[in-house]
């Protein structure tokens, strides 16, 4: 087991985990993953607000209408919807119970499956985590600027695209359980499960 002591602030936020420890989770997987596609427009519709071609959900949920008069969403919100042959497979994680997810670049924070029929896997307490990871590489390489005001994105320059995508490599997230648990900083005797996260190319994702 990883030797880690993880604080009840860091728990529910992004903190940074060694490679090391990272290879030690993924070392301890178990079944099979569940295959999560990144559900992006082409370049040439990423103004095709139909619902059909993911400019307003997904990873680019912050270019749909404003949550309250408050202001736009931040370029970082993401809900990721899982189709229905993926979560109703055997083993996907049950609706409401968190877990303790590890990614494959060294970053740890808790999420769960929640919304009608469990479809969105997402990261628990804060919208903007899971898009903090994914935006946040996409933008490390400089495939992608983020957006400081999304009202002020009239041509889309911070959406997410299947170019963009193709350019990183990446068009999926797999999802695989291991066979460890980490206690609740509070409640020791609450453990989680622990998961591995990892952005991939995947064959079998349906690009229509």
């Amino acid at each position: 087991m990883p030797k880690m002591k993880i604080s009840e602030n860091e728990l529910y936020r992004i903190h940074p985990i060694s490679m090391d420890t990272v290879m030690i989770y993924q070392s301890h997987e178990i079944g099979e993953p569940f295959i999560i596609p990144l559900k992006v427009p082409s370049e040439a519709d990423k103004f095709l607000d139909d619902h059909r071609h993911y400019t307003k959900s997904n990873i680019n949920v912050c270019y749909a209408a404003p949550r309250s008069a408050k202001g736009a969403r931040s370029w970082y919100e993401t809900q990721l919807n899982v189709s229905s042959s993926v979560r109703q497979r055997e083993g996907y994680p049950c609706k409401g119970v968190p877990f303790y997810t590890v990614t494959d670049d060294g970053i740890g924070f808790m999420a769960h499956t929640t919304s009608a029929n469990n479809k969105q896997f997402a990261a628990v307490g804060d919208e903007l985590i899971l898009g903090r990871w994914i935006k946040g590489r996409l933008a490390s390489e400089g495939l992608v600027r983020p957006v400081e005001n999304i009202a002020d994105d009239t041509g889309r320059e911070g959406m997410i695209t299947r170019e963009i995508l193709d350019s990183y490599g990446c068009n999926a997230i797999a999802m695989q359980k291991t066979d460890l648990r980490i206690p609740d900083p509070i409640t020791p005797q609450n453990m989680y499960e622990v998961w591995t996260l990892k952005l991939i190319k995947s064959d079998g994702v349906d690009d229509g």
